[in-house]
């Protein structure tokens, strides 16, 4: 009897090894879930996120399963650091589109992936667009509307791009000028900033006040925004006459600057957009014009 138990126990253990050794290798990678900022899954049409140029990024991340490993032991990765242009000090520097990939390995090496599409808009993206264009000047003759699309800054949060300003022929040839323009309000930071221009908080010009905003707080913020703000800006034309174009600020309010957004009655939709400026050529005063864009 004692053989025959013996013999059991050996056969028991070999049936163990067998079936153990005919086991189904792991050949199943993770499954990753993207986060939303509310630490919930998000669905595969929430993935993409759109954020403010020069605010900084906070990653939800992701959580993970496997059919094996425990959660401890899956290795979760991103490159959000390689894909993300970024400051010194964490800001976001860049208009740009990226995709961040999460990868996450279980104990058997299966590796599993999934991607995030972040994009960084500047928070003067309201006014980018086409509008018609109509100048005035003191000394050039009126010119029929033109269409101009306006742009906004890939670095500076607040700034907008003219590409066809003062617009005119000069012997023969076609002269005009791409000028920027910077969002501009008394209430907000009155120094200028060479990373945010006017876009910082009244008492911190490098602190942009919508840090904490997300990009559609952001955007409407903007839109309450009427005066823009236009430094003194040089060119050479293709003649080799020296430009330099300006905003024209009105020295009885606290130089406020007279370009502005207009808005229809009681709304934040724009009605136009105004440029009041200065013109000189080879260090002469030139001219005194009048720029206005309106929507299509």
């Amino acid at each position: 009897m004692k053989t025959f138990l013996t013999i059991f126990a050996v056969f028991f253990i070999l049936c163990l090894v067998i079936l153990s050794s005919c086991k189904k290798p792991d050949e199943t990678g993770p499954i990753i879930y993207l986060l939303g900022v509310n630490n919930q899954i998000l669905e595969a049409n929430q993935t993409d996120t759109i954020l403010l140029l020069y605010t900084k990024y906070v990653d939800p991340g992701v959580i993970v399963e496997d059919n094996v490993s425990d959660l401890e032991n899956i290795i979760v990765t991103d490159d959000s650091e390689d894909v993300l242009s970024v400051t010194t000090d964490g800001y976001l520097k860049k208009v740009e589109d990226v995709k961040i990939t999460y990868t996450a390995k279980d104990e058997a090496l299966n590796v599993s992936t999934i991607e995030k599409q972040i994009s960084i808009r500047n928070i003067s993206q309201p006014f980018a667009g086409t509008y018609i264009t109509n100048r005035t000047s003191m000394y050039l003759p009126a010119v029929a509307n033109y269409n101009s699309i306006v742009s906004v800054d890939g670095r500076i949060p607040g700034r907008i791009s003219f590409p066809k300003v003062y617009n005119h022929e000069e012997s023969s040839q076609s002269v005009y000028f791409r000028i920027v323009a910077d969002l501009y309000s008394p209430d907000l930071s009155t120094n200028y900033s060479a990373a945010i221009a006017y876009m910082g908080t009244a008492s911190d010009k490098e602190t942009p006040y919508f840090l904490d905003m997300c990009y559609e707080e952001g955007i409407n913020s903007a839109l309450d925004f009427e005066y823009l703000m236009i430094s003194a800006q040089p060119f050479t034309d293709n003649l080799g006459n020296q430009y330099t174009i300006s905003g024209v600020a009105d020295p009885t309010n606290n130089d406020l600057p007279y370009s502005r957004i207009e808005y229809l009655d009681g709304s934040n939709t724009i009605k136009r957009i105004v440029l009041e400026l200065n013109v000189t050529k080879d260090g002469e005063y030139t001219d005194r014009v009048t720029e206005i864009y309106t929507p299509l």
